[in-house]
Parts: structure tokens; C-alpha cells; sequence
């Protein structure tokens, strides 16, 4: 991609909602998962640039090195109660 694109998660202890550019991607709530809800309680934040693993696959001659993610800003919100 050329440009920017907003990424957003809303995090509440009975449910997760990842939005891309304001658009609702995936909602998940303790039903959605055949485990223990473990969401229910504070986490951090990673930002990442992973390249493998068992949906795209091992890297191969294919694979463009070096990867980049450029990050202009990320701002936290907390819900007051």
C-alpha cells in the first residue's frame, strides 16, 4: 500500500472489535471461542512485522526482504466507567 490505513481495536471485557479504516472487520465475544474467555483483564500492545508461519507459509525465494512497517503514530484510549 502507498498510504496509511487506520487500524482500531476496541477491547471491553465482553467483547473484541477490529476496525480498518472505520469499517467493522471482526467482532469476537466469549461465545465465539471454544475456550476460556481470557480477555477479560489488561494486556500490552506489540506491533509486529512477522514474516512465516502456518497461514502464509515458510519463506522462500519468493519472499521480500527486507520487510517495513511504518508506524506514524498509535494513541490509546481509555473508556471511563
Amino acid at each position: 500500500a502507498d498510504s496509511f490505513h487506520v487500524y482500531a481495536v476496541e477491547w471491553e471485557s465482553e467483547a473484541i472489535r477490529w476496525y480498518v479504516d472505520d469499517t467493522l472487520y471482526k467482532t469476537i465475544t466469549p461465545k465465539d471461542v471454544p475456550g476460556r474467555w481470557v480477555f477479560d483483564h489488561p494486556f500490552f500492545m506489540i506491533l509486529n512485522v512477522a514474516v512465516g508461519g502456518y497461514w502464509p507459509g515458510r519463506p522462500d525465494a519468493t519472499t521480500v526482504f527486507p520487510q517495513t512497517m511504518r508506524v506514524d503514530y498509535v494513541r490509546v484510549y481509555e473508556r471511563t466507567k
